[in-house]
């Protein structure tokens, strides 16, 4: 999820979904450590219709474009944020190495191929407790 994303679900999180709920867009650059960057995050979000300014200054509000686009990442970016995509992509990468390691035992059945396919499916075993662990 890139900066402008994590902010505007940060935005449409405080907001409760509400356009006309006032968010103080510098306090939350700060918590989220982008303040150094505050300017440019304001007009990249304002050009993309996400936000516009509110009566005080320092606040926005989420526009409806923005409450769509905050839904949209959502649907699949909390995950990769927490970390899960990265995760899930490892364990796809350490079934396709238990598959490898299956056939081999079945082209040559030793006990150290035996024991390459036991390995990789305690690995599996630990991915999948961590993956677990974050949903």
């Amino acid at each position: 999820m890139d900066v402008f994303h994590k902010v505007l679900a940060r935005i449409y999180e405080i907001s409760g979904g509400r356009e006309t709920q006032e968010v103080d867009l510098i306090e939350l650059l700060k918590k989220e450590g982008f303040y150094a960057n505050r300017d440019s995050i304001k007009d990249q979000m304002s050009t993309e219709g996400w936000i516009t300014d509110a009566a005080r200054p320092g606040y926005v509000r989420i526009t409806h474009w923005g409450m769509a686009e905050a839904k949209k990442g959502d649907k699949g970016d909390y995950k990769q944020e927490k970390g899960v995509g990265h995760e899930i992509e490892k364990l796809k990468s350490a079934a396709h190495e238990l598959a490898v390691s299956i056939d081999e035992l079945g082209k040559n059945a030793t006990a150290k191929s035996l024991k390459s396919v036991e390995q990789r499916l305690t690995d599996i075993s630990s991915m999948l407790a961590e993956i677990k662990s974050k949903i």
